[in-house]
């Protein structure tokens, strides 16, 4: 009885103190993912119906996107305006709208002004002026006549995090080319802007090609993906794995003198065909990733560096954790020449000694 009494106090405490306050939207009957930064809500709602029109940036992103949402989500088809000045959703960028925003997430802020007969955004940027749309289409809600309402407010906006970052791990399977332009339309719903896609052999590497599996993304198709994200402030990183978890490459007879230890598991980085090998793979998907700033090198679960009949040094956790090390620098300055900032998981056997 004492211990049911105890987990209920637990659970109480939970509810209590372990769970955010609720936002003046949310206690209003609106919600936003993610919170947005600054809110202020004022008396009244206001209606939302076929009445109104957009007045946006010819082709952007941003004007298409909330025209294409309206009709998806609340049944709405509004029209452009033509020297309208009631009942209009103006989208704008204006850099400087939002001078509160920090530097580092400043051209992806932006300002939501929702009153009666007119509904604007100004944004720092391309990207804000996308996200601004996302939590206008996010806050209209229908009321008990099915009527679609705002709140009337003001919001000013930006991201807490430069990067933020989803994981594509496609290793046991093959998406569809929809699929993926899917999940990314509904990442940047909610303002993710950065994908790590983990391709193992889901890519025909031109210089290897018998690595990519059936099926595999080509170049093309690759390049493609990436596009349709950049035009949505979302980068699509790729994530080749390496030196660990390669079996996807090193089962394949012509890789197998290039395992560390008699096992596909691990590559050998003893060996400096391993390091051509892994290289090259990063150079075809590069070429087939142009416009994208990073690169992840994985680096994930390197358990056994340095392990194997060809290297010199002992095996040892100091001689592991170097092994790691050299790799690491390599990598960064084999992609450092090509423009492409590194990105890796940082774990065991890595000493703090070789952290720099």
């Amino acid at each position: 009885m004492r211990l049911k009494l105890l987990c209920l106090a637990m659970l109480c405490a939970g509810f209590l103190f372990g769970q955010p306050a609720p936002t003046d939207l949310y206690l209003r009957g609106y919600s936003v993912i993610p919170s947005p930064q600054k809110v202020a809500l004022h008396e009244g709602d206001v209606r939302i119906d076929e009445s109104w029109t957009i007045d946006g940036p010819a082709g952007h992103i941003a004007t298409r996107w909330l025209a294409s949402d309206l009709a998806s989500f609340h049944s709405l088809k509004l029209s452009g305006a033509a020297g309208r000045d009631q009942n209009v959703i103006a989208l704008k960028v204006q850099p400087g709208a939002v001078a509160a925003a920090p530097t580092e997430t400043a051209s992806q802020a932006y300002h939501l002004d929702i009153r009666e007969g007119r509904i604007q955004i100004l944004a720092n940027g391309d990207a804000g002026l996308l996200y601004g749309v996302q939590t206008l289409v996010q806050l209209i809600k229908a009321d008990e006549r099915g009527q679609l309402r705002l709140p009337v407010s003001e919001i000013d906006d930006w991201p807490r995090l430069k990067l933020r970052f989803l994981h594509w791990d496609t290793k046991h399977h093959q998406d569809r080319m929809p699929t993926l332009k899917r999940y990314i339309d509904w990442a940047v719903r909610f303002k993710a802007n950065m994908i790590g896609f983990e391709l193992e052999d889901k890519f025909s590497y031109p210089s290897h090609p018998e690595i990519g599996a059936p099926g595999a993304f080509t170049p093309a198709e690759l390049q493609e993906i990436v596009n349709y994200g950049l035009e949505r402030h979302m980068q699509v990183v790729p994530v080749v794995q390496s030196p660990a978890h390669m079996a996807y490459v090193l089962k394949h007879p012509e890789f197998a003198r290039l395992k560390a230890d008699g096992n596909n598991y691990q590559s050998d980085l003893c060996q400096e065909d391993t390091y051509k090998l892994i290289f090259e793979m990063y150079d075809d998907v590069i070429r087939a990733t142009r416009g994208i700033d990073y690169f992840f090198v994985s680096t994930d679960e390197v358990y056994y560096a340095g392990i194997g009949k060809n290297c010199a040094l002992p095996y040892n956790p100091a001689n592991r954790s170097k092994a790691w090390a050299d790799f690491a620098i390599r990598a960064h300055d084999h992609l450092a020449k090509q423009n492409r900032r590194m990105l890796a998981w940082v774990e065991y056997p890595l000493l703090d000694k070789d952290m720099a």
